[in-house]
């Protein structure tokens, strides 16, 4: 059995995140995440066709280019740890600094479980390709040189778009032959977690402590990371 991919954020650590002040929350309407997400549309839909997503769909991925892909996920969790605790370190005590923290542990475990599925034993001999690559340098570079606030929104692409590749796949009614337990367990349908994190970026902007062409090229780069790391395998 797979383990849930952290990316898909938990309501457990999302609470945490949410113990906010009057003043977190937002002082209008305005669903500025929605906007990010609206904004993205054409990559997300890259996402969805990718290699990698129809091939799940369809029960036939090779499964030297699932075994690629799963092998290069193990290190980006790894890395995306690290980053994770990088910018928690940065972060004063707060809700904030302790979902940071919490997610930090939930990669940890995630990646520690997958390099034991896939016998490895270091992930710096694992050579990464190109796309993903460039997707984990890209959350390191956020992670070290910006607010915490832009980390949730670097988070944010992945556990909203998880889920909705697995609308788009009807995950929980659909057989998908070898990749029916993976499906199931990371492309979750329900998973809801991103709402949460949303509000608070939401709250962010609205108080002015987001930048809004910053946020979007930040929230694009990890949405185009996501798709280009399926886009990378052949089927």
């Amino acid at each position: 059995m797979w383990k849930t991919s952290p990316r898909c954020v938990s309501g457990a650590a999302v609470k945490k995140l949410l113990q906010c002040t009057l003043s977190d929350k937002p002082c209008n309407d305005y669903d500025f995440c929605e906007w990010l997400w609206t904004e993205t549309k054409d990559t997300r839909i890259k996402a969805l066709n990718t290699n990698f997503v129809q091939g799940v769909k369809d029960g036939m991925l090779h499964p030297t280019s699932f075994g690629a892909y799963t092998v290069q996920d193990a290190v980006y969790c790894q890395k995306a740890q690290k980053s994770l605790s990088v910018a928690a370190k940065r972060e004063e005590m707060g809700p904030l600094k302790i979902f940071l923290d919490h997610e930090s542990t939930d990669y940890k475990s995630y990646y520690e479980d997958l390099f034991d599925k896939w016998h490895i034993r270091d992930g710096t001999a694992i050579e990464l390709g190109k796309e993903c690559q460039e997707y984990v340098d890209t959350v390191a570079d956020v992670a070290s040189k910006d607010d915490a606030y832009y980390m949730l929104v670097a988070l944010i692409p992945c556990g909203r778009l998880w889920p909705w590749l697995g609308q788009q796949l009807n995950a929980a009614k659909h057989n998908f032959g070898a990749y029916t337990d993976w499906v199931n367990s990371n492309f979750d349908p329900t998973s809801e977690g991103y709402k949460k994190l949303e509000v608070r970026v939401n709250a962010a902007f609205s108080n002015q402590e987001i930048d809004e062409k910053k946020a979007l090229s930040i929230y694009s780069k990890c949405m185009n990371g996501e798709a280009s790391f399926f886009g990378s395998v052949p089927i």
